[in-house]
């Protein structure tokens, strides 16, 4: 499910579920290290949920939100009906409420009919309401369907959804408490086992480990790979050799800060690095980098580089509303940077917001062009004299 995230200005759009790397990404996107995110369910790519809460503002850990996503995803067609009824029953509901909903689904009634005439049939046929008790088939046949129908309906608080009939009166919400452990701290996951044909022995290996406890991977194959830097993939790590390398780097990864760490995954999208041997010079010259993670776009960064260049005194509301989308592009253009989606960053040795100025040997080149143009006329102005005479 499509899910628009939002933090003080700062908005995405994910699908959810998604791996705690990639949870973790998102609010690393989203500027901010608290779980709790505020979210709207996409109207637009969750067309099968009811439009009362499509477009309205949730908040939930960002966990117990995946577990919804990955609930709705295991949930087979009746349950999913039954699921919507509920929805479509209690519209004011909170995001607890609709995490718990997917549990205990098995206690709402769901059958074939699509409106209260067919209903009304089924009633009238199998006498399912007491008041049709002891009634002649005669009587029976001169009962109007769906008046029967809507009186059933609203006996029972009944709801059609996707053509089923759902008696939602009769949910029972499970007796459970619904508890997300945090994630244990780690950089890489890899999904190991002796033999690619051989996927029932697999397990999981968080990175960094201890390489003398762990002796036993080097015969191992890797099959799959999670990684909390986003350029990083199983492409990026064929060889079951590169394992120790990968490892090391995990240990350099957990000495950074949490900006720093940022900060890298900014570069790596910046110079679309996808390699593990890049990313990993990439990190021992971190330091050689500037980055602003408030920056969200390019004009909040036109902004940025402008309040800080001009003079003290300048009235910086006049830079609101401006577009500056194409200065800020040719600003960072000539320093190499980028704003990326965890922020701006420089060029590798470059200042983010340094004043530019014409260069000693760009000053140089351009006298030298204005007096080659002073020679070439005063040469045109020779051959015109010579010409008359």
């Amino acid at each position: 499910m499509r899910i628009y995230l939002k933090n003080n200005g700062y908005a995405l759009s994910a699908k959810f579920p998604m791996t705690v790397f990639e949870m973790e990404d998102v609010l690393d996107r989203l500027k901010q290290r608290e779980s709790i995110v505020r979210f709207e369910i996409s109207e637009h790519d969750n067309m099968e949920l009811p439009m009362s809460i499509c477009g309205k503002e949730f908040s939930a850990d960002i966990y117990r939100l995946n577990l919804f996503a990955e609930r709705l995803e295991s949930l087979e067609f009746m349950e999913m009906t039954a699921f919507k009824s509920l929805l479509a029953s209690n519209p004011e509901c909170d995001f607890e409420d609709m995490l718990q909903m997917t549990y205990g689904l098995d206690s709402v009634m769901v059958y074939p009919c699509k409106d209260c005439c067919e209903l009304g049939k089924t009633v009238i046929e199998n006498e399912m309401m007491p008041e049709l008790e002891g009634c002649s088939d005669e009587i029976l046949q001169l009962l109007d369907p769906e008046k029967v129908g809507r009186l059933m309906q609203n006996q029972e608080g009944g709801v059609f959804i996707d053509e089923h009939y759902c008696v939602t009166s009769g949910y029972e919400p499970p007796d459970i408490n619904i508890e997300i452990g945090r994630p244990e701290s780690c950089f890489f996951r890899l999904l190991v086992a002796p033999d690619s044909e051989k996927r029932e022995q697999a397990h999981w290996v968080t990175l960094p480990f201890d390489e003398e406890k762990h002796l036993y991977l080097s015969e191992m194959r890797c099959l799959e790979l999670q990684s909390s830097l986003p350029g990083i993939t199983k492409k990026s790590f064929n060889k079951v050799l590169e394992m120790r390398v990968l490892n090391q780097f995990s240990e350099k990864l957990s000495e950074l800060s949490h900006n720093d760490f940022v900060k890298l995954k900014a570069v790596m999208e910046a110079e679309n690095i996808h390699d593990i041997s890049h990313c990993i010079e990439c990190a021992e010259h971190l330091d050689e980098y500037q980055f602003d993670q408030s920056v969200q776009d390019y004009n909040e960064f036109g902004i940025a580089y402008l309040s800080r260049n001009l003079s003290t005194n300048f009235d910086n509301s006049v830079l609101e509303g401006m577009n500056l989308y194409d200065f800020s592009v040719k600003i960072l253009a000539q320093t190499g940077g980028e704003v990326t989606s965890y922020g701006a960053i420089s060029g590798r040795g470059q200042e983010l917001y340094s004043a530019l100025t014409v260069q000693p040997e760009q000053s140089s080149f351009f006298w030298k062009i204005i007096n080659i143009k002073k020679r070439l006329k005063a040469l045109h102005y020779t051959v015109l004299q010579y010409a008359k005479q």
